[in-house]
């Protein structure tokens, strides 16, 4: 009963943090007529930038979980739906695409073609969209919420299709009807014959990202088998 208190105040907080950390962080976009980092742009704008995206969705999920939070306050052990629970889950993987891709892809080649710090990345508020957010996010699933996991991995799967709708809205914006800059450099200025790799790069830090929070889950039930909310499914 103790490791259950503890883990709901903790994912409780860590559920606020993220709701007010990502609203702030959106918002500023609103406020600031230059935007931060990688991230040049001004109001509704700011929405064709997946990071803002994966983020919106990992808040909601989060305010979705404060409801589950309080209700346990209350005494009342609600068993969470399997549909909140995949959405949460999707969300989750969806920002830390972000995390990984900013780690792994953008920084490293901001470097070797522009010569840009890494720091550039988390600029104001990028850190939170780009850092914090995604990590708290992680940590909660895996750790405080780890008893929510899905039974039925195929399920988890579904967290693909956040990169794949994306990826097709941004082919359009960006390739068909030219609306969009290409902001995340897929079309390789105009050397559109390396933009599936690139696809499929990203797609396997999306597939990655599945397993390692699956895996990591998984862990922690064997590690720290108290439950929290009742029985998954």
């Amino acid at each position: 009963m103790q490791q259950k208190r503890l883990f709901n105040i903790l994912s409780f907080c860590s559920n606020i943090f993220l709701v007010i950390a990502i609203t702030w962080a959106v918002a500023f976009y609103f406020y600031h007529e230059d935007g931060s980092g990688n991230m040049l742009a001004h109001g509704p704008t700011c929405f064709r930038f997946f990071t803002i995206d994966s983020n919106i969705l990992t808040a909601i999920s989060a305010l979705i979980y404060l409801y589950f939070n309080i209700q346990a306050f209350r005494g009342k052990l609600i068993e969470i739906p399997l549909w909140v629970r995949l959405f949460r889950f999707i969300s989750i993987v969806a920002a830390m695409v972000t995390f990984f891709v900013v780690l792994l892809i953008l920084v490293p080649m901001g470097a070797i073609t522009k010569g840009l710090s890494p720091f550039y990345f988390y600029d104001r508020n990028c850190i939170i969209l780009h850092l914090f957010a995604p990590l708290v996010a992680a940590i909660t699933l895996c750790v405080f919420e780890k008893d929510d996991k899905i039974e039925n991995k195929v399920l988890t799967y579904f967290s693909l299709s956040s990169v794949v709708v994306y990826g097709l809205v941004y082919f359009i914006c960006v390739v068909i009807a030219k609306v969009w800059p290409d902001f995340y450099g897929l079309t390789f200025d105009g050397k559109l014959y390396l933009s599936p790799f690139g696809a499929l790069a990203i797609l396997c830090v999306c597939w990655g990202v599945i397993e390692l929070l699956y895996y990591l889950q998984g862990l922690c039930i064997r590690k720290l088998p108290e439950r929290i909310y009742g029985k998954g499914q």
